[in-house]
């Protein structure tokens, strides 16, 4: 990833532009931390080899071109541990809804937050939107608490939201306003 496009958010962390050359390493980096991931992500299991990734990314782009998607791959020292992304951008409404997934090797550092922090600053300062929106499982304590510290405000809890392994999940949401952006 040297020639990458990428955002530095401290010296080790950064936000990479997605290239389709990412998918195998990206997949790498799914399959190896299987368990961890698929609590909360149900793509996991479908993701057998790199094509999906690669799906996705082009998925991804495609949405970038439209206006609807923006993915970031989110590197420390320029290898992949996780993705963030904007999706169901509106900007008619000025809206997003952030979504993001790290390696289990990478917790508990204080990378997502930092993370979370530059994009939301990307969709404030450079997109023009004016809230941000963030669903966590109720059980994913760990998402659950990026929002809060980012200074996103709990609004409810959406019953049976999702389906998930054949399960109903509740999901959190929470919103953050342009204006109570620091």
């Amino acid at each position: 990833m040297k020639h990458s496009f990428c955002l530095e958010i401290d010296e080790s962390l950064s936000l990479v532009q997605p290239t389709l050359e990412m998918a195998q390493e990206l997949f790498e980096v799914v399959d190896s931390d299987r368990d961890h991931l698929r609590r909360f992500l149900d793509f996991v299991d479908s993701s057998t080899s790199f094509e999906p990734q690669e799906h996705y990314i082009k998925m991804k782009l495609e949405g970038y071109v439209k206006g609807t998607d923006r993915l970031f791959i989110i590197a420390f020292d320029q290898k992949i541990i996780g993705c963030i992304d904007l999706h169901f951008i509106d900007t008619n409404n000025k809206k997003a809804e952030l979504g993001y997934w790290l390696h289990s090797s990478q917790t508990n550092k204080g990378f997502m937050t930092k993370v979370v922090k530059k994009v939301c600053a990307i969709g404030f300062e450079d997109m023009g939107l004016n809230k941000l929106s963030i669903r966590a499982d109720t059980e994913n304590k760990a998402s659950n608490a990026v929002a809060l510290k980012n200074g996103f405000s709990f609004v409810g809890t959406d019953k049976a939201e999702v389906i998930m392994y054949n399960e109903f999940r509740d999901l959190n949401k929470y919103s953050l306003l342009k204006a109570d952006f620091n």
